[in-house]
């Protein structure tokens, strides 16, 4: 027992420091961008992949949402049960793995079968992100920075999501929408043989003081009956689900909003959506995460105070940018909803884990990727496609297109209101749901 307390004190020391945790930030977040990359490339190509393989809206939502979404959805419990006995930073590794590769292979697909296959691959391999990070910044963090922290990551959202539009479109129309496929899935591999050379993977609660111990993690029974014992999960949960319901749809049809609507190329279609979804994410994960931890000290109930604002202002902004005529108003305006959108992502997360102890984090979290995942991005896109393909043919004519896609878009807005009526409702219990750490003696 005193070799491992020894050895936990070198872990804390070694893994605390300053300096290895912003070498664990940013390698994490190059494990976020590259996942943002290979969801985002998919919807960079969607309307020559329509052309060149004769797909309708429809099946382009089925390969944007329900495809990704099966697996990533119904594997992140699984996965985040494996984070709560296993290594986390090899889980990482492998699943990076995964989805690169799968990446790379639907650069050779032919047809809707093959990508279908190819993009539910792609949704294992990213189902092993966001537990397993959430677990490892629980470790590394103290519960008034974990939102800050998950803010840093997931600024890979924003720049995964411009690398992935601007560069997607700029290879599609350069090289065609193969090579695109082939350029976003290789970096991948390169980044999980760093990410073992260069961390290590911290003890269970080593940020909370936890004192060194080898007891097995709860059951999954458990953590179920802990976590939706607590009110406050259960409509945070509601609410992320409905936020991540629009925020995927729009994310997936956005480009082709321009494109169609616009008359915009694929490259200019590209720059607009990359630099507008890079400034707008930015601001909002970093909002989101340091402007909650920052609030929260003054009352914790902000850190699902602030999701609520955003989603309100989101779907204002929103429908305002979707039913513009101006593309100078169109693109301000979603830039505006884009970033109070993202107010909502980091609070959530941390807040999940601010609700239970160090051995359940990991499926805390995993419960709240799998129903965003299978509600939020599988059906979301495709939800959208199947309604702007109904809104077009109703409507016909030379610009039936561009309308169907017009106000699909701007319908998904209503879920957002939704999403803020269950993150007040969830605000109510917070303080009473807080995980309490035992006191270390």
């Amino acid at each position: 027992m005193a070799s491992l307390a020894a050895d936990h004190r070198d872990a804390a020391e070694r893994l605390l420091s300053r300096r290895y945790r912003a070498r664990f930030l940013a390698l994490l977040l190059a494990v976020c961008t590259l996942t943002f990359m290979d969801r985002a490339v998919l919807s960079a190509v969607a309307q020559p992949l329509k052309l060149d393989l004769g797909f309708s809206d429809f099946q382009l939502g089925l390969l944007q949402g329900l495809s990704f979404a099966l697996l990533y959805a119904t594997m992140g419990v699984p996965i985040g049960r494996l984070a709560e006995r296993h290594s986390r930073l090899w889980i990482l590794a492998i699943s990076i793995t995964v989805f690169s590769v799968a990446t790379l292979l639907c650069g050779l697909a032919t047809g809707f079968l093959q990508l279908f296959l190819l993009r539910m691959t792609v949704g294992v391999g990213e189902a092993g992100f966001m537990s397993p990070t959430s677990s490892l910044v629980g470790d590394h963090y103290p519960a008034s920075q974990r939102a800050s922290a998950l803010s840093v990551i997931m600024l890979g959202s924003p720049i995964g999501n411009a690398i992935g539009a601007i560069a997607g479109g700029w290879i599609a129309d350069e090289w065609g929408w193969r090579v695109a496929f082939y350029a976003m899935g290789a970096p991948g591999i390169v980044v999980a043989a760093l990410l073992l050379i260069l961390l290590r993977e911290p003890p269970r609660g080593l940020a909370e003081g936890a004192p060194p111990e080898r007891r097995p993690a709860e059951s999954f029974g458990t953590v179920l009956r802990t976590v939706f014992a607590k009110r406050t999960y259960i409509h945070a949960l509601a609410g992320a689900t409905l936020a991540t319901f629009g925020l995927v749809a729009i994310g997936q049809f956005q480009m082709v909003f321009f494109v169609r609507a616009y008359a915009l190329s694929l490259t200019d279609a590209g720059l607009i959506q990359g630099a507008s979804v890079f400034v707008a994410l930015s601001l909002g994960t970093l909002i989101g995460g340091f402007g909650s931890d920052w609030a929260a000290k003054r009352d914790k109930r902000w850190s699902l105070w602030m999701p609520a604002i955003g989603v309100t202002g989101a779907a204002i902004a929103y429908s305002v940018g979707f039913l513009a005529t101006s593309l100078p108003v169109s693109i301000g305006a979603l830039l505006l909803g884009g970033m109070l959108l993202f107010l909502f992502y980091t609070p959530t997360y941390a807040t999940a884990q601010n609700l239970v102890g160090p051995r359940m984090r990991a499926t805390a979290v995993a419960i709240i990727a799998m129903c965003c995942g299978l509600v939020g991005s599988g059906l979301g896109p495709t939800w959208l496609g199947f309604a702007s393909d109904r809104i077009a043919a109703s409507v016909g004519g030379a610009e039936a297109s561009a309308t169907g896609i017009r106000y699909a878009l701007a319908s998904v807005t209503l879920a957002f209101l939704w999403s803020a009526i269950h993150y007040l409702i969830a605000a109510r219990t917070l303080r009473g749901d807080l995980y309490q750490a035992p006191e270390v003696r």
